[in-house]
């Protein structure tokens, strides 16, 4: 003998599952639509951010112009020998610059850096130094996009 399912117990109709299954499958393209894009986006800000990064190490452009010393008396410890350093920057965005001179970098703090405007040239800073007469002293200014410039001064 075969039983009846009760009219108000039947299974839903397929048109009815169809639509239940077509929208869960559209739930789950917009959440991973909706995750792509926000990936997408993301990846877009930082590739616009290296861009402009790269474009302005590229557009840096310095130099050391000039390089001097002379003897500078103080009273506390009497006369030191102080190497003067220009650096020019011709270039079209700011720069952050250091100097190092024979392998030892000036200022020793590693915080500070020189701030030079577009255009500008400024007097690095006064280094401390004890030449010997013909010396070769080996300059190289550096920015902390990673640019160098290089600068041979024989000591008179």
């Amino acid at each position: 003998m075969k039983t009846q399912i009760p009219k108000n117990r039947r299974a839903i109709s397929p048109v009815i599952s169809a639509l239940i299954l077509s929208a869960a499958v559209l739930t789950v393209g917009a959440a991973v639509w909706a995750y792509s894009q926000g990936a997408m986006t993301i990846n877009a800000e930082y590739y616009a951010e290296s861009v402009i990064n790269m474009t302005d190490t590229i557009s840096e452009r310095f130099i050391i112009e000039h390089v001097c010393y002379k003897d500078v008396y103080y009273e506390d410890v009497g006369y030191v020998t102080e190497l003067h350093v220009f650096v020019y920057n011709y270039g079209t965005v700011d720069i952050e610059v250091r100097v190092e001179v024979n392998g030892v970098t000036y200022p020793v703090d590693e915080e500070v850096w020189l701030k030079l405007p577009s255009k500008e040239m400024e007097l690095y800073q006064t280094i401390p130094l004890d030449p010997i007469w013909g010396e070769e002293l080996n300059i190289k200014a550096y920015t902390r996009r990673e640019n160098n410039v290089y600068y041979k001064y024989q000591v008179p």
